[in-house]
């Protein structure tokens, strides 16, 4: 169950992308539209890529986002936490695997995250605060 105060820590932390939203949402996580916070883990593992592979190695913002998503809502190894760490890898090996380049495709990529994430962010909301 999302805790509230993960979920705004989580929001808060991920609105600078959030906000760039555009309308490239080309692939989508409405597979896991009923587990929005691990779909919320695969975006953050595809801007982690997107910000690993453009920025260098040192571009940990992303990762650490997750981290601090896992350490609010499944501090304890156990399925919930493993498969929040599934879905952020998934997303990291989508990029990896496409071999999206840095420049307009990356940026075009934020967008759509961006996207996604707003809409997540807004059913989490929705869900556990409204």
């Amino acid at each position: 169950m999302m805790r509230p105060a993960a979920l705004l820590l989580a929001l808060a932390l991920a609105a600078p992308a959030f906000a760039q939203a555009g309308p490239e949402a080309r692939r989508s996580y409405e597979a896991q539209a009923s587990y929005p916070v691990e779909a919320l883990s695969g975006v953050l593992g595809e801007l982690h890529f997107l910000a690993f592979r453009c920025q260098g190695e040192d571009a940990q913002d992303w990762r650490a986002t997750m981290l601090e998503l896992l350490e609010l809502e499944a501090p304890t190894r156990g399925p919930y936490r493993e498969r929040l760490i599934e879905a952020f890898n998934d997303g990291f090996r989508y990029h990896e695997r496409r071999g999206t380049r840095c420049g307009a495709e990356a940026e075009i990529e934020r967008r759509r995250l961006a996207m996604q994430g707003r809409a997540l962010s807004e059913t989490l909301r929705r869900e556990y605060i409204d």
